[in-house]
């Protein structure tokens, strides 16, 4: 089978597309055959290595595992004697974990981990969106900021995977959204339902005389203590991309009295826990509550390009590789 293979750490010109070994799956396991993959920042910090913390994960000296991609939508082809809960030619989508392997035609995955029976009436490209964005956001501004109809919230990278989640579930929830973007992108956030939108080019949203009662960073590009002016009283600040003070509050369990500087490690969250979270998101999708934004889509032979888009910094909502 064909597959995206990464050996070494580097830039993405070091992914060489190879046939590889088809797997076989044991007796708890499914083969899907995969039809997208998403492309994520993590992806491309699982080939490069860096931030230097992501090696602890991926590998210290080398990838462990060469074949990467961790979510991925797909059909079941084969599947092991003790698999039960699916059957062959069911929709699938899930999370492979630090397992990877959605880079490939085939990906041989263990029933317990993260996977799910697409809703007949949603497209797969759009169904796998809510493994990025979807379950990141929504634990973020439910659970940490406890998010209540008529607050005000700032979604800083509302143009990304998170951030354009972000700015759709906090609609969803009646708050008053304001998302913060780049010029290009101000009119693709009005029609996400942002009330209002913020060209960071042009305006300095930190310096602005408002106050929010939810700053949700969904691309580290800001902190606390840039925000925490226009935070309200007992307003919260979220990132998804903490530094070293905020993690040693939570080290430390430091008690804050008033605003907030909060970080939720989503990725790690039990697998019932996101299954849960899913069972919403997949409701909303169904309802056409919510409705992903998606950026290019690219096959798998140009997934280095793919990746250096991704780089770049400047997607829109979700990227995907056609496998």
């Amino acid at each position: 089978m064909k597959a995206s293979v990464c050996t070494k750490y580097g830039s993405a010109d070091i992914i060489v597309i190879k046939d590889i070994t088809k797997p076989i799956p044991k007796e708890d396991e499914i083969l899907v055959k995969v039809a997208y993959a998403i492309v994520s920042p993590t992806d491309c910090s699982f080939r490069t290595g860096k931030p230097w913390i992501a090696r602890l994960f991926s590998g210290l000296l080398k990838p462990r595992v060469s074949v990467h991609g961790e979510m991925y939508v797909g059909v079941i082809e084969d599947l092991g004697c003790n698999v039960k809960d699916f059957k062959v030619g069911d929709r699938v989508y899930g999370s492979n974990g630090m397992k990877l392997g959605s880079y490939a035609e085939y990906n041989c995955v263990k029933d317990k981990t993260l996977i799910r029976k697409v809703p007949d009436t949603v497209e797969s490209k759009h169904i796998i969106t809510l493994l990025d964005g979807g379950i990141t956001a929504l634990p973020f501004l439910r659970d940490k900021a406890e998010i209540k109809q008529g607050q005000k919230v700032l979604v800083i990278g509302a143009s990304g995977s998170v951030g354009s989640f972000g700015v759709v579930l906090a609609k969803h929830f009646k708050a008053h959204v304001t998302g913060v973007c780049s010029t290009a992108n101000v009119e693709l956030i009005k029609n996400l339902g942002c009330d209002e939108v913020i060209d960071y080019k042009k305006t300095n949203y930190t310096k602005l005389d408002k106050e929010y009662d939810i700053i949700f960073d969904a691309v580290g590009k800001s902190s606390f203590g840039a925000c925490k002016s226009i935070l309200s009283k007992e307003g919260r600040y979220l990132t998804t991309v903490p530094v070293l003070s905020t993690m040693l509050k939570l080290l430390f369990k430091k008690k804050q009295k008033g605003k907030k500087d909060l970080f939720a490690a989503t990725g790690l969250r039990k697998i019932p826990q996101k299954h849960k979270d899913l069972e919403i998101l997949e409701g909303m999708l169904v309802r056409e509550n919510i409705k992903p934004l998606m950026d290019n889509e690219y096959p798998m032979d140009d997934i280095i390009e793919a990746q250096k888009y991704v780089e770049s910094g400047h997607k829109k909502g979700n990227v995907l590789v056609r496998i």
